[in-house]
């Protein structure tokens, strides 16, 4: 065991020194960076989660303050909620992305649609029956966003 010991004392001193150093500065560098994009990352998902909760106050989880046009009503949040979407886009991973962007589609087609299902649906069913069915919508599309963030979150 020591002729195994003594081998190996005998190649460190051998051996030049600036390797060793340079792969020390690569992994402090490393270990610097996975600090600094943990927080970007956490920073991003409060401001993603406070902006939606923020701007949806009265309309999201309980719909205490409906409006008559929701379309009118959130055309002035949904620039910084995008926004918010466009920050989180980053960190999702790359085989949720394409659900990630369908998510955000679905829900901003509907807010501009001002909360219509589809047409069909609008002309047959009574109007407290079809502000429901929107209100439960709207509900599962912004739930389905914020469900993006639940993976950094532990």
């Amino acid at each position: 065991m020591d002729n195994y010991l003594d081998q190996i004392t005998k190649y460190f001193t051998a051996v030049p020194m600036w390797p060793f150093a340079l792969l020390g500065v690569i992994i402090v560098i490393a270990i610097g960076v996975e600090i600094i994009n943990r927080r970007r990352r956490a920073d991003t998902v409060d401001y993603y989660d406070t902006t939606f909760r923020t701007e949806l106050v009265g309309l999201y989880p309980v719909p205490t303050h409906w409006p008559e046009d929701l379309s009118a009503h959130l055309r002035t949040r949904l620039p910084v909620m995008r926004d918010a979407f466009d920050s989180l886009k980053g960190f999702i991973p790359q085989d949720q992305l394409r659900d990630y962007n369908i998510a955000w589609n679905k829900f901003y087609d509907f807010c501009r649609m001002n909360g219509v299902i589809d047409e069909k649906q609008a002309g047959t069913t009574p109007l407290s029956e079809a502000e429901q069915d929107s209100k439960q919508v709207f509900h599962q599309l912004v739930t389905d966003l914020l469900a993006y963030t639940d993976q950094f979150k532990r």
